[in-house]
């Protein structure tokens, strides 16, 4: 197999399989920050495209190993978001089996990750709308696609990239949640409702402008919509905590996108996945400051406590609704943000 980490064996690659214009001027970067593979941006004349090659081995402190096939995943994934929603995700372009790696249109340069815009304190409604919108559009449709059921029956990926690391790996530390984790965990192995996107966030959605790009869907399965919506969610929850003079803003809106989720959702009962969704919460919740792959950016040692003490809320009272558990978030990070510094 060969290693697109080479930018030299990259070039050769693209030429040969004749993935690109040899008339026009070939250019090739790299992207930083992912954990799960190697990702390319690659310049050819006019058109701009991302290459992916899955790694086995996450780049992690932890051991983290995952089917590479996970490409394959992604790709097909990639390509049914663009069929349904495609203003708001990128066309696919190619994918090589033998190698597992997966060529796509790149958004333009200049653009802004939206994870980025959230951190530094620029909520746009209209970007938020879209990208809700894009989720229950896909979950929907999903719902009642015969092909996609079949095409992502197999969970295991979504197990090894989630499941284990973000809640086996939790419940190790903490025993004592096993009975309230395992459930849950049940029931995300065990449903097949919709496609799930498995890797639905902030970092994963690019934005130009107004325009979105939703990208990176290695981890779908069909499976249980409760884990996009709380993989998601607890993207806001962490931001209200490192950024808690805007935390009712971050809440604000997440009341706001999960309102709009679930009034247009219309492929099962609302109150049994907005239970499910509030309970995988907690774990995910707690899972980002001591599952294998903690925020990056939450980095104080009075946040970590509080994300933990707000998860222990969460799975103790087995709270189960999404008004609920935003006013425990604001209760607590606007405790945190007003109680004076020693």
């Amino acid at each position: 197999m060969i290693d697109i980490a080479n930018r030299d064996v990259l070039q050769q690659y693209l030429l040969d399989k004749g993935y690109v214009d040899r008339t026009a001027p070939l250019d090739v970067g790299y992207c930083g920050g992912g954990v799960s593979g190697t990702v390319a941006f690659v310049h050819n004349g006019r058109r701009q495209m991302i290459v992916k090659q899955a790694l086995a081995q996450l780049k992690v402190k932890e051991t983290w190993l995952c089917d590479p096939n996970r490409m394959h995943i992604e790709m097909m994934s990639n390509d049914i978001y663009h069929k349904l929603v495609p203003d708001n995700a990128p066309a696919v372009y190619f994918y090589d089996a033998e190698n597992y790696i997966f060529g796509r249109e790149a958004a333009p340069d200049g653009c802004a990750m939206w994870k980025s815009d959230l951190l530094g304190g620029l909520l746009d409604c209209v970007v938020a709308a879209k990208v809700m919108q894009s989720l229950v559009v896909v979950h929907n449709h999903c719902s009642r696609d015969a092909q996609a059921r079949k095409d992502f029956a197999d969970k295991t990926i979504f197990h090894d990239l989630r499941i284990s690391p973000y809640i086996t790996f939790v419940v190790g530390k903490y025993p004592a949640i096993a009975d309230f984790a395992q459930p849950v965990v049940d029931t995300l192995m065990q449903s097949q409702i919709t496609l799930v996107h498995g890797d639905f966030s902030p970092k994963n959605v690019m934005v130009d402008g107004r325009k979105i790009y939703i990208l990176d869907f290695e981890v779908a399965h069909y499976g249980h919509p409760a884990f996009d919506l709380a993989f998601f969610s607890n993207h806001f929850l962490l931001k209200s905590v490192k950024n808690k003079q805007w935390n009712g803003a971050y809440l604000t809106m997440l009341r706001y996108m999960l309102d709009r989720y679930f009034a247009e959702m219309d492929f099962m009962d609302g109150g049994d996945l907005e239970a499910t969704f509030i309970r995988l919460l907690a774990l995910l919740f707690l899972a980002r400051v001591d599952g294998k792959s903690p925020a990056e950016y939450i980095t104080e040692e009075t946040d970590k406590a509080l994300i933990r003490s707000i998860a222990f809320s969460m799975i103790e009272d087995d709270t189960r609704t999404r008004e609920e558990m935003l006013r425990l978030v604001y209760a607590r990070t606007e405790e945190a943000r007003t109680i004076p510094a020693p």
